[in-house]
């Protein structure tokens, strides 16, 4: 090991909080006596993860979660997950029918259908039961890759309040739902679409003082502007849309809930960073910093080795999930290093160590990082991203081993 490597490990182990294990189920002891006052200040907490398929990750957050929700009155966990799930999750968390695993089929993505998700779900609805509404923890969606059963609400919602629209206008509507992604987007769909959802937006602004006490009315905007979202983002799906989106849907929903609202948002890394994301798109992480400044903590997480989720190809062919192995940290990433130190799991205040010099050049400094979203871990063609972590997040926990996640 090189002396600079040796100074920051030692560094670490001197200044990291030590996080006991990865149970979500036990308390943040350690954390807690030396939480620092920049996480303790903020209103706006972005929780990422290095990858979408690790159990570590999802118990990890959740912890985090009940912790904020206990401890600095956090009610709204925001996800990286459709509009659309919103209604049968907090029917269950208020005490719905049904149980937890059956709770998590609403999720439109599939990496959250598994059981550390499920347990958090079931650990909010025994913490709602008996606590009056204004305290209850609340579900939000916030992507736009979803368009599904929003026309059918649009319908349902025209129908019971009696609102006269012709079938063309709500076969728009109709379309924009079924619509599917294709490789590489589809060009101009938002050009063919949108003028039949704005027309449908003004006839219900022109129905807003008629329907100004009717609950669903704010919830049937949201999701005409979901819709909005989805068909922009059937257009050009990498584009800056879907961070916007996110940022926006964020916003929406801290308004919507009022000024003294505070919200956990769990999503990947790249999305709560707060700097660009890859081809120097404006991430809602770095939209979110703009906009809070200190009000936004980003809580970055990295790892060691250990076993993943990937998928196996043949000949182009997707032939279904597979577990590969990571044995040890890359060379050349902040994970050969960090991975050194003497905790098996840590939290770095990044902000505090920006004041010693060594930390300072270490997390200061560009240096890769494995990247892993949905497609999970190839150990053959890894993807690797370059930034300074000073940049990137005001706090990050790392993780020596991982495991996948139990779907």
């Amino acid at each position: 090991m090189q002396s600079q490597d040796k100074a920051i490990v030692q560094w670490i182990n001197n200044n990291a909080i030590v996080i006991e294990d990865a149970n979500p189920d036990t308390k943040l002891t350690g954390f807690d006596k030396h939480a620092p006052p920049d996480f303790k200040a903020a209103r706006v907490f972005g929780f990422g993860e290095a990858s979408h398929h690790g159990k570590e990750f999802f118990d990890l957050k959740a912890k985090f979660f009940k912790y904020l929700v206990e401890d600095q009155g956090v009610r709204l966990f925001l996800m990286e997950e459709s509009y659309q799930a919103e209604r049968g999750i907090n029917d269950y968390i208020t005490g719905g029918e049904g149980d937890a695993k059956a709770a998590v089929k609403n999720f439109g993505m599939a990496i959250w259908h598994c059981n550390e998700v499920a347990e958090l779900l079931q650990w909010m609805r025994e913490y709602n039961q008996g606590k009056p509404k204004e305290e209850h923890i609340r579900f939000y969606g916030i992507d736009n890759q979803f368009g599904h059963d929003i026309n059918k609400r649009l319908r349902a919602y025209f129908q019971k309040h009696k609102i006269e629209i012709g079938e063309s206008m709500l076969a728009v509507a109709d379309s924009a739902s079924a619509a599917q992604l294709k490789a590489g987007g589809n060009k101009g769909w938002d050009k063919k679409i949108m003028p039949g959802l704005k027309k449908i937006r003004q006839l219900l602004e022109q129905e807003k003082a008629r329907l100004a006490r009717d609950a669903e009315y704010p919830d049937i905007m949201r999701g005409l502007s979901y819709l909005e979202q989805y068909t922009a983002h059937i257009a050009a799906p990498y584009s800056q849309n879907r961070d916007r989106d996110m940022y926006n849907n964020t916003l929406d929903i801290l308004a919507m809930e009022g000024p003294t609202s505070k919200a956990f948002i769990w999503a990947h890394n790249e999305h709560i960073n707060k700097n660009d994301l890859y081809a120097s798109m404006e991430s809602l992480g770095s939209r979110l910093n703009k906009q809070f400044k200190n009000e936004y903590y980003a809580m970055g997480f990295d790892f060691g080795s250990g076993r993943m989720k990937g998928y196996r190809f043949e000949n182009g062919k997707n032939l279904g999930p597979v577990i590969n192995t990571l044995p040890k940290p890359h060379k050349d990433t902040f994970a050969h290093t960090l991975a050194e130190a003497e905790s098996p799991i840590y939290f770095i205040n990044v902000n505090d160590a920006l004041l010693s010099p060594v930390a300072k050049k270490f997390f200061g400094t560009k240096n890769r990082h494995l990247f892993l979203g949905g497609p999970g871990f190839d150990p053959e063609k890894p993807h690797f991203m370059k930034r300074k972590y000073s940049e990137a997040y005001d706090g990050l926990i790392f993780v020596n081993i991982i495991s996948p996640a139990t779907y």
